[in-house]
């Protein structure tokens, strides 16, 4: 492997000096001639916040947040990766809330803290992420300055998506020839305003009045030269989200899935929170009174498997291991109670076609009609390139 690194940086093919909720932003990565280093995509920028129109805030007494422990990754709501020869590889909708079921299911509020996790605008509590909203300051500057020295905060995330979760068949480090792929195409929608604040003043000030840009926005990402050696096979885990609605005691979810997946997560959320200015829109809610979960598939041999949970120690060791077999995590009682942890999941220990065979999800819980949770269901899949 060659050691000339280049460190290229794309702007949006839709240049603006600043973009909003629902916009859709698209990257065009070209790098002829050369091997894109997965795994090292970062999205770039400042992130501004207003309260009414283009009011900075300035006061940090009021009670405005966004989710501390995903930072400017709420503002993703969907991410699609892909390559003008391969077509799609993978479209995730309702990112931000993968992101908060991974970063809760491995990490835990101090760990928000780290730099790696401070320069996307992660932090360890809400006070925190209040005092980003407000941008840039400086100690010994009084909250009342000029919102003209206080631009947004800068940051330089990590996004989740296919590319950034590769590997190498021959164990080294995974690299993307651009004839194999052409231009890969990077496109983020923003979310809405009501989706990433919340908090009382949110609430009182009422739907639409937080708001936030992005400015000076762009992707980077690393390249060597191409060695003219074949393309390695890499291997890339993909998420794909199907939402479904839980409306009453027995809540039967049955779905098909046109991927290989080896295992299933899934998070709720009272519906009546969802983009709500009462609420945060990525908390992990727990339904009321859980007290029997059944999954039912077929594996690789068509043999149909049935796995019925009942105590909650099973249901919460089950949706860790779905999504990371890491010990570290934020599952005190504490913040299950807060609905800030929890969640349902199982491992095939395979890859299994559910394209054909439906994967089954029974629920029993105190979930009333007059109540509904949204279940957000994950499924981790796979594609070679």
């Amino acid at each position: 492997m060659s050691s000339k690194y280049l460190q290229h940086r794309v702007f949006p093919l839709n240049t603006a000096s600043s973009y909003k909720e629902y916009q859709n932003v698209d990257f065009r990565l070209s790098f002829p001639g050369r091997k894109m280093v997965a795994n090292s995509l970062r999205i770039e920028g400042r992130f501004n916040c207003f309260k009414t129109g283009t009011t900075k805030l300035i006061n940090g007494n009021n009670l405005s947040f966004f989710d501390n422990m995903i930072g400017v990754n709420a503002l993703f709501q969907d991410i699609t990766t892909s390559t003008a020869n391969q077509g799609n590889l993978e479209l995730l909708t309702e990112a931000p809330r993968y992101c908060k079921m991974i970063n809760t299911a491995t990490a835990t509020e101090n760990d928000m803290g780290n730099s790696s996790n401070s320069s996307e605008l992660k932090s360890r509590n809400l006070r925190l992420s209040n005092r980003i909203m407000m941008g840039e300051k400086f100690d010994g500057n009084a909250d009342a300055v000029d919102p003209n020295v206080s631009p947004g905060m800068s940051f330089s995330t990590r996004p989740i998506c296919c590319i950034n979760s590769a590997s190498s068949s021959d164990g080294g480090l995974p690299e993307v020839k651009y004839g194999s792929t052409g231009d890969i195409t990077f496109s983020v929608r923003l979310a809405r305003n009501d989706a990433v604040f919340f908090g009382s003043d949110v609430a009182t000030a009422g739907a639409g009045v937080y708001n936030y840009n992005l400015s000076e926005l762009s992707v980077s990402f690393s390249s060597v030269p191409d060695d003219s050696q074949p393309q390695v096979p890499l291997t890339m885990s993909t998420i794909l989200n199907v939402r479904q609605s839980c409306q009453s005691t027995f809540s039967n979810i049955s779905v098909n899935v046109p991927q290989l997946s080896n295992s299933c997560s899934v998070s709720f959320l009272k519906q009546d929170k969802e983009n709500s200015v009462n609420a945060n829109n990525t908390q992990l809610d727990k339904p009321p009174l859980v007290s029997n979960v059944e999954y039912l598939f077929n594996d690789s041999t068509n043999k149909y498997l049935t796995f019925n949970l009942k105590t909650q120690e099973e249901i919460l060791d089950r949706y860790l291991q779905s999504l990371s077999n890491m010990k570290v995590n934020s599952f005190g009682q504490d913040k299950i109670k807060a609905n800030e942890a929890y969640g349902l999941g199982v491992n095939f220990n395979e890859y299994i076609d559910l394209s054909s065979n439906k994967f089954g999800l029974n629920l029993t819980s105190n979930i009333a009609s007059t109540d509904p949770y949204i279940a957000y269901l994950y499924f981790h899949g796979q594609i070679s390139l």
